[in-house]
């Protein structure tokens, strides 16, 4: 019999390591209970997180699949905080902050990197060729110096491996109530549901970069929520998901201009006369375009009361209980 070629091997290895499909699905699915259901999801997560950070591939894009893997594992505890209790909840939400923080610094630098790029391709007809040349090229430099030291500090990603083993051996002692259906997890969605219109709120009176943050966070933890939840009310699911998703999106860029104009503030060598409030110009511009369309976008979402999902979810919880 012919020996395997080692491309075949490698390819056939790397399948049998890949994170099975129906483990990941992040949804409850028919049949499932809620304890069920979030122990699978959240280990899928587990799973995930540590597919990317053992897959070989580039340690950037690893680091920033590892890191929405543990966005989505904090949004399902949060979720999950009335039947698991504070006591439970407030462990595995910190544990998944600090983990996910110990891989931040690789991915900032290179966000900072690209939103320089994409804002000086958006007004490209309005700015000189090179302009920004100078801080494109130091912001280039800090993020490969952050991605070398990454691929040097192995040791850093076995602690985050070893976290996340840990992560993994917690969730079958979680105090789940094993027989409950969907309905068990109303009150969570509704408590981020709330948490959503409270920041929302805030960001219309304030308009600080940490207002606008915080609603940002709060319609990640409802968007993934709602992935999660999609089952019990399809199609008022998937649209309430798709439209936090959009007002995510758009918060993300308007934060991650508000990040890299304070960053540009710290490097003033690196940008010629007048070249500092040119920047200062273009991104408030933009901006402000990006908050006038988040604020639209979440009055949209956040227009019902926290107590009608409620009702919705827990009518719906048989759909997969």
């Amino acid at each position: 019999m012919a020996e395997n070629h080692p491309l075949q091997t490698f390819v056939r290895d790397q399948l049998a390591r890949a994170p099975d499909r129906r483990r990941t699905q992040f949804r409850l699915t028919s049949g499932e209970t809620a304890a069920g259901g979030l122990r699978r999801i959240v280990g899928g997560q587990i799973e995930l997180a540590t597919h990317a950070l053992e897959s070989g591939d580039d340690a950037g894009e690893s680091v920033h699949e590892a890191r929405k893997s543990f966005k989505r594992m904090r949004a399902a505890v949060r979720l999950s905080r009335d039947a698991v209790g504070d006591e439970v909840y407030r462990r595995e939400n910190h544990a998944y902050r600090d983990t996910g923080r110990e891989l931040s610094g690789a991915r900032d630098a290179q966000v900072l990197r690209e939103t320089l790029g994409d804002l000086a391709d958006r007004y490209r007809k309005e700015i000189p060729e090179d302009a920004f040349a100078g801080l494109l090229g130091a912001l280039a430099a800090d993020a490969e110096a952050a991605h070398a030291r990454l691929e040097r500090d192995t040791g850093a990603v076995d602690e985050v491996r070893a976290a996340l083993d840990s992560a993994h051996d917690r969730i079958a002692g979680w105090p789940l109530p094993e027989r409950a259906g969907a309905g068990v997890l109303a009150p969570g969605f509704a408590r981020i549901y709330k948490r959503g219109r409270r920041a929302l709120r805030a960001a219309e009176h304030e308009h600080s970069d940490e207002s606008m943050h915080e609603l940002r966070k709060r319609a990640k933890d409802l968007w993934h929520s709602a992935q999660i939840l999609r089952p019990v009310s399809k199609k008022r699911m998937k649209r309430l998901g798709r439209r936090a998703h959009r007002l995510s999106d758009l918060l993300g860029d308007d934060h991650d201009l508000a990040v890299l104009l304070e960053a540009a503030g710290t490097r003033p060598q690196t940008l010629p006369p007048g070249e500092l409030a040119l920047l200062q110009r273009l991104i408030a511009r933009r901006r402000r375009r990006l908050q006038r369309e988040a604020l639209a976008c979440a009055r949209r979402i956040y227009k019902r009361k926290p107590s009608a999902w409620r009702k919705r979810i827990a009518k719906g919880a048989p759909a997969v209980a």
